[in-house]
């Protein structure tokens, strides 16, 4: 025998849902849009993560241990020998960019056959022909390639590849293919090729070198003895750990962008939850006449809750799987741009397709359901505790609120703005990062309860306008409180996010402007074409400065080398040796810069540290910052500290002649060429194209390499835009549906003012009237709040993440117009509403009376 309240719950809300489809649907979709975005945004980063973890599995296998530096083949014999070492194997790692792909690149591993079997998690043969130890060694430059990307590029066993080592070209045989199904979990995509190390040492230049050792234990247990045993054998710049806490080192840094893209995703959820409660109210106001009828039949106060509270459930359980489907598509598109942006400021990683698991989908559905109950609880909270009689009058509700509560909610969102500071504070007193994020939801959430008390002093000033529609739309708006100051807040917040993201990249992108004006001033500047792809890992040609020097319109040239290193403490820190004179018109914290950089310059064990290095580590102008070198550990000085926006792991700079003294290493990754007074730029880049291009170098002007800069950080920013305008249009959707319940709850008062002479245009231009001030108060509140964000993702999300100074500065123009569009797209969304008004039947609104 079937429920009693499953067959009400069948005739009250599968009936109505049937009747206003299109409410329903509008209702699932923008649940479902919230949940999209979310979803696809843990997929993105979680995509990621695992793309770099496998790439660090397959090249380290199942080491325990790694030796990792600037290693010399002679110490692989002491390691592989030392007490507790069961196995050693040797490794070269070299990144070659594809020319006949473009954009494309392999990560080629030199392998020792005879000790890398017990490290190995991919076999080499699969398809094609069997593997053949003889064959694979006597074959010079003999690579395997991965099953899945032979097949992507239609390439089989026999074929020859051609890869970009530096600035020459080579051809590679494909001599086997590896099963990729075989290797490490979530391996799939990861452009890998093996080739053996002795004919690897050959082609990328590294005889008697090692990228690597990987090392197996006799017990595990005693890890860290081990470690301190191989500490002693490596060389002094050589850092002994596991493959794994390398991989957490990039996670680190990984986490605070991935953090950022899962706070904007949570927006598009926290405005679906305004959403979902204009809805119910909506759903509400139309059955207040049956929540009447039931009430007086006896149904309890619970059974009309559970009766809303499940209609939303539905709705919102549509709406989740809506949304986990437009996930998975609209994660196809964001891990590309994540995987790109991720690769420019990180870590290169190759994305074949994004990484699904069930901790997205689960996360997803529980926060998805704890919106919609969140949102969908006080309308059927309000619904239950009708009076019955009350409830059958109509417009009896809108008459009995009178919003005594608009001074307490002001008060709480004054306190909740005290909370946000309090955050800020202890985000900027190294408490934690995430605070500054949670100072951004106690901003939204403090404006959001001013929204009833914005929305009825408008509608206390507006009411004393002369135009009869205009002062019933102001009185209205401050007569109904109850709806429209929740459709202020979500608008109001949607706005703010969208000013406050918006605010804080214009100051970034004004900031890194002003950052290129100063540093990027060489006439030219020429670099591997594969630097693009693969980041600083490409030489220039070793005559290509001496030729420089040469040219007849060359005035000077800059050089620049970037490495990674090791503190005494044994951190990762990237080094970039610089060898020109003081041209870069650095600008260091606390000024002082022709001091900081004549002391730079002149010739002792002196640095320069970036902000962001300054900041996660501490570091002052005068410090002392120890490094492991080749030729032991060395103290430096550090002479100032830049701004610099490259890169949020931060650079220690060191002047050239000071890095030849410390490390063996003649590798120059990039030039700048400043040329004679006279010279043409355009035209000497196009001689030196035409001279060089074939090297496998590119030649950018000035401009061109601001404009390439400027084009990466837009980028970085891209999904951010997206984000902006869901959050938007949920919000917007939310005005749709507040003022069609206003209508339903108005249809008495719509039927006095048709019935005392108002035309049906009067009526319509009445509720649009409504909308624009709905929208005036919440641009208003949004660009207040918004500024309030943008104040906090600026001077406190970027500095507590990232360590930069960014300059706040305001997009003028683009604030100007926010009122505009934002009042435009209210009365937009009012038109069903307002056409809906203008049909009511008078006779049917005043069968009451």
């Amino acid at each position: 025998m079937r429920s009693p309240l499953l067959l009400l719950f069948r005739w009250h809300v599968a009936r109505h849902a049937r009747r206003h489809w299109f409410l329903a649907a509008l209702n699932v979709l923008a649940v479902g849009l919230g949940v999209a975005v979310f979803v696809a945004i843990r997929v993105a980063n979680g995509s990621a993560s695992r793309a770099f973890d496998a790439g660090v599995d397959i090249v380290a296998g199942k080491a325990q241990l790694e030796v990792r530096g600037t290693l010399d083949d002679s110490i692989f014999p002491a390691i592989q020998h030392a007490d507790g070492v069961r196995a050693a194997t040797p490794l070269i790692e070299q990144l070659a960019t594809l020319p006949d792909y473009p954009g494309e690149y392999l990560r080629i591993l030199g392998i020792d056959i005879f000790t890398n079997e017990p490290f190995r998690t991919f076999e080499i043969g699969g398809e094609g022909p069997t593997f053949d130890i003889e064959r694979w060694l006597a074959t010079p430059r003999g690579i395997a390639v991965s099953d899945e990307f032979a097949k992507e590029h239609g390439l089989k066993a026999g074929d020859t590849l051609r890869l970009m080592i530096d600035s020459r070209v080579e051809k590679f045989p494909i001599l086997y293919l590896i099963p990729m199904q075989d290797a490490v979990a979530g391996a799939s995509g990861v452009p890998i090729a093996a080739m053996d190390i002795g004919w690897a040492q050959e082609a990328f230049g590294m005889r008697g070198r090692l990228s690597s050792i990987q090392v197996l234990l006799d017990d595990p247990a005693q890890i860290d003895d081990v470690r301190q045993r191989l500490a002693k054998i490596a060389p002094p710049d050589a850092g002994v750990q596991g493959p794994r806490q390398r991989s957490l080192q990039i996670e680190k840094m990984l986490g605070a962008f991935q953090l950022n893209l899962t706070a904007m995703s949570l927006v598009s959820l926290l405005v679906g939850t305004f959403l979902i409660y204009n809805t119910i109210f909506a759903a509400a106001a139309r059955r207040r006449v049956e929540v009447g009828i039931l009430r007086s039949l006896g149904v309890t106060r619970n059974e009309v809750r559970a009766l809303f509270l499940g209609e939303a459930l539905v709705f919102g359980a549509l709406g989740i799987v809506l949304g986990i489907a437009g996930g998975a598509a609209l994660a196809e598109g964001l891990t590309g741009s994540v995987g790109r942006t991720v690769s420019s400021l990180y870590v290169l990683i190759s994305i074949g397709r994004p990484a699904w698991n069930t901790l997205p989908v689960a996360s997803a559905t529980a926060l998805g359901m704890a919106s919609v109950m969140a949102g969908a609880w006080i309308p059927a909270d309000e619904a239950a505790r009708a009076d019955p009689v009350a409830a059958l009058n109509h417009g009896a509700r809108i008459e009995a609120w009178r919003g005594g509560h608009i001074a307490w909610w002001s008060l709480l969102g004054v306190a909740l703005l005290g909370v946000a500071w309090i955050c800020c504070e202890a985000a900027l007193r190294g408490a934690g990062a995430w605070l500054s994020f949670a100072a951004s939801f106690f901003v939204l959430i403090g404006f959001a309860f001013f929204a009833p008390g914005a929305a009825a002093v408008l509608g206390r000033v507006v009411a004393m306008a002369r135009p009869t529609m205009l002062r019933l739309a102001a009185e209205n708006l401050g007569r109904t409180i109850h709806r429209s100051g929740i459709t202020v807040a979500a608008l109001a917040c949607a706005v703010a996010m969208m000013i406050g993201v918006s605010v804080m990249i214009y100051s970034f992108r004004r900031s890194v402007e002003s950052w290129i004006g100063r540093g990027i001033v060489a006439d030219l500047y020429i670099a591997p074409a594969a630097n693009e792809v693969i980041g600083l890992h490409s030489f220039v040609p070793p005559n290509l400065v001496p030729a420089l020097e040469a040219d007849p319109a060359v005035l000077a040239v800059d050089t620049y080398r970037e490495i990674a290193a090791r503190t005494e403490s044994g951190d990762t820190v990237e080094i970039g040796a610089v060898r020109g004179a003081d041209r870069r018109n650095l600008r260091f914290v606390g000024g002082g810069e022709r001091e900081k950089m004549r002391e730079f310059f002149s010739g002792g064990d002196m640095v320069i540290v970036t902000e962001s290095y300054a900041h996660r580590n501490g570091t002052q102008a005068g410090d002392m910052v120890n490094i492991r070198t080749p030729s032991g550990v060395a103290s430096f000085r550090v002479a100032g500290v830049y701004f610099d926006y490259t890169s949020d792991r931060g650079l220690i700079m060191i002047d050239r002649p000071v890095f030849d003294r410390w490390w063996r290493d003649a590798g120059v990754n990039s030039t700048a060429v400043y040329l004679k007074p006279g010279a043409d730029a355009a035209a000497t880049g196009a001689r030196l194209r035409a001279q060089w291009g074939g090297h496998g170098l590119l030649v950018y002007t000035n401009g061109a390499l601001r404009r390439r800069i400027l084009a990466v950080f837009d980028q970085t920013f891209a999904v951010t835009g997206v984000l902006r305008v869901i959050a938007i249009l949920v919000a917007i959707v939310g005005i749709f549906l507040a003022l069609t319940a206003l209508v339903i709850e108005r249809e008495r008062e719509i039927g006095v003012v048709r019935a005392l002479g108002g035309s049906r245009g009067q009526v319509r231009g009445m509720l649009l009237s409504e909308a624009a001030l709905l929208g005036a108060v919440a641009s208003a509140l949004g660009m207040a709040a918004g500024a309030c964000l943008a104040m906090v993702l600026t001077w406190v999300a970027n500095k507590a993440f990232f360590g930069w100074t960014i300059e706040l500065q305001w997009p003028w123009a683009m604030l100007a117009a926010t009122p505009a569009w934002i009042i435009a797209a209210a009365m937009l969304a009012a038109l069903g509403p307002a056409w809906q008004a203008g049909r009511v039947q008078i006779a049917e609104a005043l069968r009451e009376e």
